[in-house]
């Protein structure tokens, strides 16, 4: 398998990502007008976002139809990529140290958890959030390979169509 060929299944894999994604940010952005604290993640999705999508269009217009781009899609990828190298990074340092906690650890901090929400359904029990830890932990691993991967492939196709950018107008 080349790299255009894994460069198109991530690219498609990413996208339905990225529209959850969307929704996710959008009620961030709600909440992050009452806690500015959220606004950095709240940026750092929108830039993961903005990447998937720009990179999505150099896919379909770029690669696959041949189309001249502007030179701000470049741009666009690139900024926006190293915003989303940053949160890929985060997610596989989380995931990683959840992998890494240990049963005992994973269980005490899931029995802390659960005490730290009295108000929580009686259907949640440390058990079921220990599954839910551990199913998003994967999640999050996987989803920060394939942003990885994504960016790299993507870096190396902008050099190989370098061409197809138009020259920035002064």
């Amino acid at each position: 398998m080349n790299a255009t060929t894994l460069f198109r299944i991530l690219s498609f894999i990413l996208l339905p990502i990225a529209f959850f994604f969307i929704i996710m940010d959008l009620i961030a952005i709600v909440m992050a007008l009452g806690n500015p604290s959220l606004l950095f993640p709240v940026f750092l999705i929108t830039g993961m976002i903005i990447y998937v999508i720009v990179s999505f269009y150099f896919l379909l217009m770029g690669v696959n139809k041949k189309l001249p781009l502007g030179a701000s899609v470049k741009d666009w990828i690139k900024v926006n990529a190293y915003v989303t190298l940053f949160l890929g990074f985060q997610f596989m340092l989380v995931s990683v140290s959840i992998f890494y906690m240990g049963s005992a650890n994973l269980q005490e901090f899931a029995d802390k958890a659960m005490a730290a929400q009295p108000n929580m359904s009686s259907q949640m029990n440390s058990g079921l959030f220990l599954k839910m830890l551990k199913g998003m932990a994967y999640f999050f691993f996987f989803l920060s390979l394939a942003l990885l991967v994504h960016i790299s492939i993507c870096f190396k196709l902008l050099k190989e169509y370098a061409h197809l950018f138009l020259p920035k107008e002064a």
